[in-house]
């Protein structure tokens, strides 16, 4: 371990996979051995101080270890450690599992929660006694054995459905079209194409995989081949159908048992929307907003279609169907707003990207961030960066550890995302354990006569993933369970989405520039283009999501045993979206998201993103860079993590109820 300046040392990144097996089986004994002892209690000898304080606390001595023991297998370049660390992860989970179903933990911790009179407690210690007692309740405990058992099979069935629907995802087919049919795709996506013999003729075989769709349906002029290759996407795994089906009944069983009338309901209890009500009251009243705004936008790329159609001497029959889309959007872009991310990402070469907004952020939320030199930073790889984190308030308080791991390796986590190594916490001196936390990315790495360059879009994505370090590293809860990100689900989004508009606006953007070469920052006029692309057909955009949202509500709120999914899929999908479904298709057996976590959760996208932009153009539009507003932010939101409900955080920093009004303004501005 290094030391720096900072008075806390850093995680030991230099564990072997034999001391990551023993550092988790110490874990997972610490754990037990304090479970163990709070259950065997006399019921007289249970209280909040010798039950749940002494779970707590070992949770939080234990933290550290734990998700540095769990999460190296994303990002550690020694094999035995990834491997090591997955079976970590997976032996964690059980033991969580496993103590989680335990009767007599339960009636320890229910016994607790019954004499204790919440007024007693300090607000954190209260909800931590609510939330334990309700994580139990949830998983079964209060049934009776009979009750609990079928539960616990359902539950079974759910994972094991769960897992064949993901394994039909990942099952490849494929279409193939020759290279006039692929008209107006370039040399560089067709080389990257397997090719074959299909009824004699030489084709590109094209698989169903986001970067074969994607492209063709954006680029290729052939409406034929984005047709075929649309369709063919659109029916995939029709077996799904049947598991999709079938996992919505178990679930509605589940719920049931548990005294939920839905699915939905037992899923929002412990999110932020708290009730089904309110989700189906924010999905209606965005469905009933956006709608005029997206028939405005679905008749703007009719007439560009009705033009490219008679310059091309084809006739148009007045649709705009699920395989133009995004192809007469591009257009649109390109004709009337001319985004050329070749040119936008010159201006962001990503060492001095990273520099600029760390100046952001320190000047927004009262941090300074100081960087380790290489040769005295134990990371994992050479090419991790390490910073410290200091208040740059009144208190100069050291506030935790920043890790930058930003370019791609060899089985290193493919995507951008932000990982909790050591969450904050209070020690019972009253000490803080600080912080810290990683950014890991795969950002193009810098060559001898050119460095890491940045389109817009992953700017973007560089400051959202920072937003969530900085959750981390701003967070004072006093127990790890509240630390950081662990808020609501369809709350953990919005404050990165909040940040994500600095982005798109022109003093920051100037600032955040710098031309590779002439150090120049980006023209004014690009600026303008990038800003006024923002929102460009966003109503449909979010139509569309608003199609998910409500079709993954009404499954699970539904009580028709014989609901057919495909059916309401086609309705809804016409009806909300403005799109029309293909016949023979059924695109529900590919929504991953429904059967990976987000049931009755994908209204979570749009919920965090309405309120985040409630939040940015209440305290920051056109005032960016305060720092009375930033502090606010880092206080009132970032720093209480979730020791409170999402709502009362949004409603203590906004100073009123939250709204979607500026959620509408933003997307009415680009009409």
């Amino acid at each position: 371990m290094t030391t720096t300046t900072a008075p806390q040392p850093t995680l030991n990144f230099a564990i072997t996979a034999t001391e990551l097996k023993k550092s988790i089986d110490d874990i997972m004994a610490q754990e037990l051995e304090v479970n163990n002892k709070v259950a065997s209690l006399a019921p007289e000898q249970q209280t909040f101080e010798t039950v749940i304080l002494p779970m707590s606390k070992v949770d939080n001595a234990v933290a550290g270890e734990a998700h540095l023991a769990t999460n190296l297998s994303y990002f550690s370049p020694e094999k035995d450690v990834r491997d090591a660390s997955l079976e970590a992860d997976k032996a964690y989970d059980a033991f969580g599992i496993e103590q989680g179903m335990r009767v007599d933990l339960y009636q320890a911790v229910l016994n607790v929660f019954n004499k204790t009179d919440l007024a007693t407690l300090e607000p954190e210690d209260a909800r931590l006694l609510t939330k334990t007692e309700l994580d139990f309740r949830r998983s079964g405990l209060a049934l009776e054995e009979s009750k609990r058992n079928e539960l616990k099979e359902i539950r079974k069935k759910l994972s094991e459905l769960g897992i064949d629907f993901s394994k039909n995802l990942n099952e490849e087919s494929t279409v193939s079209f020759t290279k006039d049919e692929l008209e107006n795709m370039d040399d560089d996506f067709l080389s990257g194409l397997k090719t074959g013999e299909v009824d004699g003729v030489q084709k590109y075989i094209l698989t169903m995989r986001y970067p074969d769709v994607l492209p063709v349906l954006k680029n290729c002029k052939n409406e034929n081949t984005r047709k075929i290759h649309y369709i063919a996407y659109e029916s995939r795994n029709k077996e799904n159908i049947a598991i999709l089906e079938e996992a919505v009944k178990l679930r509605r069983q589940a719920a049931k048992l548990l005294g939920y009338p839905s699915h939905a309901a037992f899923i929002l209890e412990v999110k932020m929307a708290k009730s089904v009500e309110k989700v189906q009251s924010f999905l209606s009243d965005l469905v009933n907003r956006l709608e005029p705004m997206g028939e405005k936008e679905l008749e703007r790329l009719k007439n560009i279609k009705r033009k490219e159609k008679e310059s091309r001497g084809e006739e148009f029959d007045g649709n705009i169907n699920g395989w133009d889309t995004a192809y007469y959007l591009r257009i649109l872009l390109e004709e009337e707003y001319q985004v050329d991310q070749q040119v936008i990402k010159q201006y962001f070469p990503l060492s001095n990207t990273v520099d600029r907004m760390l100046e952001i952020y320190s000047k927004v939320l009262g941090l300074r961030f100081v960087k380790v030199p290489a040769d005295k930073a134990v990371v994992w790889h050479p090419d991790v960066q390490l910073y410290e984190c200091w208040d740059d308030t009144d208190t100069q308080e050291f506030s935790g550890y920043m890790y930058l791991d930003l370019h791609p390796r060899e089985n290193k986590y493919s995507h951008a995302a932000c990982f909790p190594l050591q969450p904050s916490y209070l020690k019972e001196s009253g000490e803080r354990v600080a912080p810290s936390a990683a950014m890991v990315a795969n950002f193009t790495k810098p060559t001898a006569d050119k460095p890491s360059l940045l389109k817009h879009d992953e700017v973007v994505t560089l400051f959202h993933e920072l937003g969530h370090v900085m959750h981390h590293i701003c967070s004072r809860t006093k127990h790890t369970r509240f630390n950081g990100t662990a808020v609501e689900r369809d709350f953990v989004e919005a404050p990165s989405q909040m940040l994500e508009n600095w982005c798109f606006d022109s003093e920051s953007l100037k600032y955040l520039s710098s031309h590779y070469q002439t150090g120049e920052p980006i023209p004014d006029e690009v600026i303008d283009r990038i800003v006024k692309a923002k929102n460009v057909n966003g109503a449909m955009f979010n139509l569309r999501q608003l199609f998910f949202g409500i079709y993954d509500m009404t499954l699970h709120t539904s009580d028709d045993e014989k609901l057919d999914t495909s059916v309401l899929w086609h309705s809804l999908r016409k009806k909300v979206s403005l799109i029309n479904s293909p016949e023979g298709t059924y695109g529900q057996a590919a929504f991953g998201h429904i059967m990976g976590g987000y049931d009755a959760g994908y209204y979570g996208y749009l919920w965090s993103k309405v309120f985040s932009t409630d939040m940015f153009y209440t305290k920051f539009n056109n005032n960016t860079l305060s720092r009375d507003n930033g502090l606010a932010y880092r206080h009132k939101i970032l720093s209480r993590g979730g020791s409170r409900d999402g709502m009362d955080l949004l409603r203590d920093f906004l100073e009123r109820e939250p709204s979607s009004d500026a959620f509408m303004k933003e997307l009415m501005s680009a009409q």
